[in-house]
């Protein structure tokens, strides 16, 4: 009787261990860190995922492997053909059910607010010193202007682009901005500023080609132009200089 008590105490005990080591190793796999994407800024209904990139709504943090939900997306290729299904929230993770296909899709806000067929939507990031102190906002016009550099080492700043249309400002366009309520006087107050240097721009499709090359080699410098220069309504980017 003594021998098969001591055989079952060990038995328990050998049990007790592996459980509780089980468990231990549970607990170390949840805390252990991994990497996954996440947005850094509200993203609306029917963003494409180029636009997400493009623009730095999402990031890549390092999160505990254990609060990572099931299809989390870890090759941003994946979303080339792809919009958000619905709103995202900043820090929510992006999974593939977030989204759904363009073509089944009815196009996101950025493509609804293009005014012409023959137009495209490009985006740049510009600090407060290339973006006007982060003061422009959706429906405002820009000048672009850049700096090269020759073989002698010799600078030059030239416009590139002018009476450039800001479609968007961070994920806000300009059929999303809420019209500024009307003075005592009856004037208009010019709207609020996002205070966002995630701009983006209705070009053309060259256009977009020469903005994406002058702004992968250096700073693009904006300059915004006063209402009565901008043009009106549907007005489009010069041709480059």
């Amino acid at each position: 009787m003594a021998a098969a008590a001591i055989v079952l105490a060990l038995v328990a005990g050998i049990g007790v261990y592996m459980y509780a080591s089980g468990a231990d190793k549970r607990a170390q796999d949840n805390a252990s860190f991994v990497d996954a994407y996440v947005a850094n800024a509200d993203i609306a209904k029917g963003t494409t995922g180029p636009e997400l990139v493009q623009a730095g709504l999402i990031t890549q943090e390092k999160v505990a492997k254990g609060s990572v939900p099931p299809g989390a997306i870890t090759n941003l290729d994946n979303l080339t053909d792809l919009q958000t299904a619905g709103p995202i929230s900043t820090k929510q993770f992006i999974t593939n059910g977030s989204f759904v296909s363009v073509k089944d899709g009815a196009g996101g806000a950025f493509s609804q607010s293009i005014a012409a067929q023959n137009l495209v939507a490009v985006t740049i990031s510009v600090d407060a010193d290339h973006g006007v102190a982060n003061q422009i906002t959706p429906g405002d016009h820009v000048d672009m202007a850049t700096t090269t550099t020759d073989a002698a080492g010799n600078a030059s700043t030239s416009y590139m682009l002018e009476n450039v249309k800001v479609l968007a400002v961070g994920s806000n366009t300009t059929t999303q901005t809420p019209a500024p309520a009307a003075a005592a006087d009856g004037s208009t107050p010019a709207p609020a500023p996002t205070n966002s240097g995630v701009l983006t721009f209705e070009v053309t499709q060259d256009q977009a080609l020469q903005i994406i090359s002058a702004n992968s080699g250096g700073k693009i410098y904006l300059v915004l132009l006063p209402p009565t220069t901008s043009g009106t309504s549907g007005t489009k980017a010069a041709a480059s200089k």
